[in-house]
């Protein structure tokens, strides 16, 4: 169990010797936690070995399955023919997990990702690992719960020139203004992280964020985007009391010791009153911990801040969170946004999410607007404030405060 030094082995010797192609697929099993919590954790030891099982006996006599985790298999695949005879054993194994595994008796449908990697020469086995890992996040993400990886979309960022950035305020703070759609006048800013690598150029937001959450440099560079974005609105909020500027934060952050203290720091430096700043969480962030949660919550409201709800609608699926937490704003999500244009059933789906917002006393923010057509008929629903490429798009944060007039 555990083995990676077995699993680099085999697949040196039976994946990468060159006399057949051969592949690795990352088989991991997700929400065993979840399980643990309600049957305890000898059941979930039981359904990890039921799952193991279950692996074994949808594989042929050749390949050889390495436990690397508490639920992750990687599994070596020699004499394949090409990428769909592999793509065929992915399948294959992900299907098998369709019917439920039995474990101390009671039946239990384990959800599965599966990604397969193929095998070369040219690769060590910690790359093939890592690649073959990719293609399992990416499984996540598919109805068929199977990927292949086909090439890596960005490049790695790597740990140290994340933290060099952050430290050495080499990131920027890009603005999108924000503007009330009866009016049409700004009422503030979205605050968004920029990083131009001087070896990748601009890195997508999207992967230096998560290689942030998961290097544990997540608070520092939440620190550097509260400050720099306070520094350059400082000036505009007191010229212009009503403008408000959201700053995403990662639900990492938000559950770290002294984040509340963190941002009364930062008020007070930039001289910001509270009720201008918005904090925009994601709808995961009211998954886990909840009553941490609650606690974080009610103590940056009590302080002034307002608390937004972003990319609302395909977070988390369930609206419980609303009976305990209040927030001020929820941000429809660019995809139902877009969606209007041609999906009659979105436009009756984001005028309800409309109506409910106002219901809990909530201001709505359209996200992703790219049109008149989109402008007007959000106007016309009864939303409140509207963001995207239309009314504007985001530059570099002293441009976006001189162009719209508010530095």
């Amino acid at each position: 169990m555990l083995n990676r030094v077995h699993l680099f082995q085999t697949i040196e010797r039976v994946a990468l010797s060159g006399q057949s192609a051969g592949a690795l697929l990352m088989v991991r099993m997700q929400r065993l936690r979840e399980f643990e919590a309600v049957f305890g954790y000898e059941a979930g030891k039981a359904l990890v070995d039921a799952f193991e099982v279950r692996l074994r006996e949808c594989l042929r006599a050749v390949d050889e399955a390495v436990q690397i985790g508490e639920c992750d298999f990687a599994v070596v695949l020699p004499g394949l023919r090409d990428l769909n005879h592999a793509m065929l054993a992915a399948s294959k194994v992900a299907r098998a997990f369709m019917h439920p595994l039995e474990a101390q008796g009671r039946s239990a449908r384990a959800i599965v990702s599966v990604g397969l990697c193929m095998a070369s020469a040219a690769q060590c086995p910690d790359q093939l690992c890592r690649q073959a890992d990719v293609a399992c996040q990416e499984a996540a993400r598919l109805p068929e719960r199977a990927a292949a990886y086909r090439g890596q979309a960005q490049p790695q960022v790597v740990y140290e020139d994340l933290y060099q950035a952050i430290t050495t305020n080499r990131l920027q703070v890009y603005l999108q203004p924000i503007f009330g759609m009866d009016s049409g006048t700004l009422c503030g800013y979205e605050s968004l992280a920029r990083w131009e690598n001087p070896v990748l150029g601009f890195v997508s937001p999207e992967l230096f964020i998560g290689a942030a959450e998961k290097t544990g440099l997540i608070e520092e560079l939440t620190r550097w985007s509260v400050n720099a974005t306070l520094r350059h609105c400082a000036p505009a909020f007191r010229d212009t009391p009503t403008l408000q500027c959201g700053i995403n934060i990662s639900p990492i952050a938000l559950m770290a010791e002294g984040f509340v203290d963190q941002i009364a720091a930062a008020l007070r430096i930039w001289n910001v009153r509270p009720e201008q700043v918005v904090l925009e969480l994601t709808e995961t962030v009211f998954i886990d911990s909840p009553q941490l949660i609650g606690k974080r919550l009610t103590e940056l409201r009590e302080s002034g801040l307002r608390i937004a709800v972003d990319d609302f609608g395909t977070g988390y699926s369930s609206l419980s969170y609303f009976r305990h937490f209040h927030v001020d704003e929820l941000k429809l999500d660019v995809s139902f946004v877009r969606d209007m244009e041609h999906n009659p059933r979105t436009c009756k789906l984001v005028e309800s999410m409309i109506r409910m917002a106002h219901s809990l006393e909530a201001v709505t923010v359209a996200e992703g607007i790219e049109n008149t057509v989109l402008w007007n008929r959000l106007r016309d629903m009864g939303c409140d404030l509207g963001q995207g490429y239309y009314p504007g798009k985001p530059a570099p944060a002293a441009q976006a405060l001189a162009e719209f007039g508010a530095g």
